[in-house]
């Protein structure tokens, strides 16, 4: 049974947000003048407040708009760089163009802007979930409150394996070593003194619960929750993760191991952690690439809410679900390269889905429709 992935606006109608004209917006965040790639000169304005998705087929603009020329001219204009929330660019990559525009209208609507893509949390084994989304500062405090280590006067520094005191000597708390090949890229092997722990064997007798802390790294978000079900600054975060469908990962699975769509909800997880004020306009990415129907409708689930806390949801997306569930649709096109670089349509999912221009328009219409035929069932 399909499922629909808007939000019921309860603020004055009580229906559908993406079906109501009244309560769809708190104003409008307007573009003006972009030139970026395919662009020339094109407008787009985005809804404040709601979750907007931008569709179109490959190689239409759709992405030059968003992940490039939005996020280009909101972070100049706010005066800070834009928060991505990921590791710095590796300094032998190609810088990007630069983006023409300007922003008309809407911009005292955004105080924060956070770019939650698929790219790496880490580019080696070191880094992991527990140690990217804080989570592991709030266990390593508790292992040094255990009566062992005030015996043995080990602070929450001893239980880091990026401290020389408590991890293993041999990989320096990496839990792997490098091995050299004679004409092929080095490998990655567990370390042959700690086995992967990453820890000497002086900190590992410390237990909390019974649990060393390589134990903990060992454990999935899901038997974590369990584990720490009576910790709430360590359960927070680890709920989050389980929500977003993460619930299978290791608490210390490298970032090396991870898929991009994994790293893109690990970064959502980190964000949704934090104290939601409102006025923060996030940009996504494709982010229901390669995910199961069920995984992303617990991504819509947390996305909606970062729009039910007064924030904005911007995103490019294939998945027509999705899109029927969104507040805003405006659809880049209608052809590809040098055919492509419009905007072809903007405006609810009803009307968008009209659009005889539109390329995305049928598939759209025929999803709305499934839609309507599934809710009208007993």
């Amino acid at each position: 049974m399909r499922a629909n992935l808007g939000r019921i606006c309860g603020r004055r109608c009580g229906q559908l947000r993406a079906n109501c004209p009244l309560c769809i917006t708190s104003g409008w965040l307007r573009l003006a003048g972009i030139v970026r790639n395919n662009l020339r000169g094109v407008s787009a304005a985005f809804p404040l407040g709601c979750l907007t998705a931008v569709t179109g087929i490959s190689g239409s603009g759709k992405s030059s708009l968003v992940s490039q020329a939005l996020l280009d001219l909101v972070g100049d204009r706010l005066g800070r760089p834009i928060d991505t929330n990921d590791e710095p660019e590796d300094p032998l990559d190609e810088a990007p163009g630069p983006t023409e525009g300007r922003i008309v209208g809407g911009l005292d609507g955004v105080r924060r802007l956070v770019q939650v893509d698929q790219k790496p949390i880490g580019r080696t084994p070191r880094s992991n979930l527990a140690t990217y989304t804080g989570l592991f500062d709030a266990v390593r405090k508790l292992f040094a409150a255990t009566p062992e280590a005030l015996r043995r006067r080990y602070d929450a520094g001893r239980f880091s394996f990026n401290v020389a005191e408590g991890r293993c000597p041999a990989c320096e708390g990496e839990g792997f070593v490098s091995v050299e090949l004679l004409f092929m890229p080095s490998v990655y092997a567990p370390c042959p003194t700690c086995h992967g722990s990453r820890y000497a064997p002086e900190t590992l007798t410390v237990t909390w619960n019974g649990l060393t802390i390589a134990d903990v790294l060992g454990l999935t978000v899901e038997r974590a929750c369990a584990a720490f079900a009576d910790e709430p600054s360590v359960l927070r975060p680890l709920a989050v993760l389980r929500d977003l469908g993460l619930g299978y990962l290791r608490l210390g699975q490298p970032a090396t191991e991870l898929s991009g769509g994994e790293a893109q909800r690990i970064k959502l997880a980190t964000e949704l952690q934090r104290g939601q004020r409102g006025g923060t306009l996030y940009v996504l990415d494709e982010p229901t690439t390669g995910l199961h129907p069920t995984d992303v409708d617990r991504l819509m689930l947390q996305l909606n809410g970062l729009v039910d806390a007064g924030n904005t949801v911007v995103m490019v997306e294939h998945d027509m679900r999705v899109v029927a569930g969104a507040d805003h649709v405006i659809d880049v096109g209608p052809g590809a390269g040098s055919l492509g670089g419009t905007v072809v349509a903007a405006g609810r999912p009803v009307i968008v889905a009209q659009t005889r221009a539109s390329r995305t328009a049928p598939y759209l219409r025929e999803e709305l429709e499934a839609l309507a035929k599934a809710g009208s069932q007993p």
